[in-house]
């Protein structure tokens, strides 16, 4: 049928060149972004899928930057442990020298050196939080790298909990090349029994005069029921070892300090009861003598070893995070490749193809236009019937 009021052909012409003209300008939008998903309506279940792999490439790129700065902590760590080492073959070069008996030198100076390479490993063991000072380090250390199903296989633990290097730690604390030991006896109870110690009551001792000019009051206390004699010496011990003093007892029984520095000790009454001696005035040390000057030095050789073994233990483990860490960091590094591959593939638009779609679009536009030409002059053929 021949008709001037619908023009069907102008019509499907229109509708073709609408959708022609929509698809030139997604393909032009694709190959201006790169991106075959512009917007969610292109793609609605790929772009949740791209979306997750580009959080897991957001979560392992700066896992990787975790990873870094963790290893980066670790050297910093390490390379003090190695400080340490070389200061603890030097002390041992000292005790060595002190040990011998044919040594003519004076042991006094040798010694001087010696506490204060303790000294300097207290500071660098602190320095590295690794010390009696600042033990920050001296934790499970956990770095987030990312990329696993749970948390758990997304961290790396280094465990340097109680890990401590300074020279207490490392068992040094009392270690002297001198050839003298100073001592204290704070006499009048035989503590050789088993019967509990300050039942109900608390004793304190004060020490003056200590290196520095420093002085110290520590406290034992019994509880209800007592303690033994030997939980007392560890509690005086424990409180002591940081100004090289130890507690012990002599062969009368007697409470007994020593150590490689003179003090004074003063001890208070007990509180209630009887007490670990009883309350005296000043005891000044004394020094006790060796018979060729050797026994401090003997011993503080055998310490030595006890700390390099120590030493190596915590080497041990700050090396092995080291290790763990950069092979998390490869994985890492693997991930993201993959993953940014994997969301390439879904995301990206493929070049050559919306190239190809680009002159298919012109071409259609073009030959729609022209289609649409013919379709609106074809209605004027109908005048001529009516001529």
């Amino acid at each position: 049928m021949i008709s001037i009021q619908t023009n069907y052909a102008a019509m499907m012409g229109e509708q073709n060149l609408g959708v022609n003209n929509t698809f030139q300008t997604k393909t032009i939008e694709s190959l201006t972004s790169g991106y075959r998903i512009n917007s969610s309506g292109d793609d609605p279940a790929g772009l949740a899928v791209a979306n997750q792999f580009r959080s897991n490439i957001a979560e392992l790129t700066q896992g990787v930057i975790n990873g870094n700065s963790g290893v980066s902590t670790l050297q910093i760590i390490d390379g003090g442990l190695s400080n340490i080492s070389t200061m603890l073959d030097r002390m041992k070069t000292l005790a060595t020298e002190s040990a011998s008996s044919t040594f003519t030198g004076n042991r006094a100076t040798v010694d001087a050196e010696f506490q204060t390479l303790k000294g300097e490993i207290d500071r660098e063991a602190g320095n590295i939080g690794l010390g009696g000072t600042d033990s920050s380090n001296a934790t499970n250390l956990h770095v987030y790298i990312g990329g696993g199903d749970n948390q758990t296989d997304s961290q790396v633990a280094v465990n340097l909990a109680g890990q401590t290097v300074d020279s207490a730690s490392l068992g040094l604390a009392v270690a002297s090349v001198n050839g003298a030991t100073n001592s204290a006896t704070v006499g009048a109870i035989n503590l050789n029994t088993s019967a509990p110690q300050l039942v109900g009551a608390t004793q304190a001792f004060t020490f003056t005069g200590l290196p520095g000019g420093a002085s110290v009051t520590v406290t034992v206390s019994g509880g209800s029921t007592g303690i033994t004699t030997s939980q007392a010496l560890a509690s005086l011990d424990s409180q002591l070892s940081p100004y090289g003093i130890t507690a012990g007892l002599n062969s009368s029984g007697d409470l007994l300090f020593q150590s490689n520095s003179a003090f004074s000790e003063t001890t208070a009454a007990a509180s209630a009861g009887a007490g670990l001696a009883a309350a005296s005035g000043p005891n000044a040390s004394a020094a006790l003598p060796n018979t060729d000057g050797t026994a401090n030095a003997l011993a503080a050789v055998t310490a030595i070893n006890s700390a390099l073994q120590a030493l190596g233990s915590v080497q041990g483990a700050v090396g092995a995070g080291e290790n763990d860490l950069n092979y998390a960091i490869g994985l890492a590094n693997s991930q993201i490749t993959n993953f940014s591959s994997a969301e390439s593939q879904i995301r990206d638009a493929d070049i050559a193809t919306e190239a190809a779609n680009l002159t298919k679009a012109q071409v259609l536009q073009q030959a729609s236009v022209a289609a649409m030409a013919q379709a609106n002059a074809a209605p004027q053929a109908v005048l001529k019937l009516l001529q």
